[in-house]
């Protein structure tokens, strides 16, 4: 076996020329170093040839009858199924080579005759490796696209999912607040909480204000504190809280300890409104 036998995985590759010894004498060459090789002799057979089972390289005789190797490839070139396969032309040294011709319809390389085992294997293996990584490339490009689709339904869904949990939560009947545990510092807070302590906008409150600014009795706070250390939550809390004019309202607090985020969350229910409500 030639030093040269291919080691990957055998490639499949088309000659296409009129003159019997030039395919049995390349067909056995290529077999010898690793490849698989099928054989025509006219153009038109090549071109149904590689319709019905694309080859990974082709090797084109030019000057054939009825249709002369530029044709064939410009046919192959117009087909999405062939239009990607390597096309190497094939000229005799006595024969005129259009080589600007070759690579304008679509040709990658050429082999001249008589056949050089070690020229011939150069360029098949050369163009055969390029072909490889364009398909890698292409493969690799098709997943990345396909990751990209992926994470922006992804995060449309966490916009409109986002969306819906701030109308929920700016049009909620309760007050809702977020603060700091380490100081207590008010991080977040909805309308309903805010118009509930007399205030205008959330800017007056939010990174302004702590939970314990809003404690009418000291005794309350602690007790609170005391529950939330102890049970990491508290619910339905009821205590005064203080408005921004300086008067009392009564609430219902449900609290939780969000340790990860370092986060008090709380619920505020106005009492008197609730009431109003209960006995309507």
């Amino acid at each position: 076996m030639n030093n040269h036998q291919v080691e990957h995985k055998k490639a499949n590759i088309l000659v296409v020329d009129d003159k019997p010894d030039n395919l049995r004498l390349l067909s056995a060459m290529l077999a010898q170093l690793g490849y698989e090789v099928r054989k025509v002799i006219d153009g038109q057979t090549a071109l149904k040839t590689a319709q019905a089972a694309p080859p990974d390289l082709i090797l084109l005789d030019i000057m054939m009858p009825d249709m002369n190797g530029y044709e064939v490839c410009q046919h192959m070139k117009a087909s999405p199924i062939t239009r990607d396969i390597p096309v190497i032309f094939i000229s005799a040294l006595d024969e005129v080579l259009d080589k600007v011709k070759a690579f304008a319809v679509g040709g990658v390389d050429y082999i001249t005759k008589p056949f050089s085992e070690e020229e011939v294997f150069a360029r098949v293996e050369n163009n055969l490796t390029i072909r490889r990584l364009q398909k890698q490339l292409g493969e690799q490009n098709a997943l990345l696209q396909q990751e990209i689709r992926f994470r922006q339904k992804v995060e449309e869904k966490l916009i409109q999912s986002e969306a819906k949990f701030r109308n929920l939560f700016e049009n909620s009947p309760v007050g809702i607040f977020s603060a700091h545990i380490t100081d207590g510092l008010i991080t977040e807070a909805n309308q309903r909480f805010i118009q509930m302590l007399g205030y205008g906008h959330t800017a007056e409150v939010i990174n302004q204000k702590t939970v314990t600014d809003f404690y009418m009795a000291l005794n309350a706070q602690q007790l609170m504190l005391t529950e939330l250390q102890t049970k990491g939550e508290v619910n339905n809390f009821e205590t005064q809280f203080c408005k921004r004019d300086g008067s009392a309202i009564k609430v219902l607090i449900s609290a939780r300890m969000n340790v990860e985020e370092n986060c008090l969350q709380g619920v505020v229910v106005n009492m008197k409104l609730s009431e109003l409500d209960s006995t309507a």
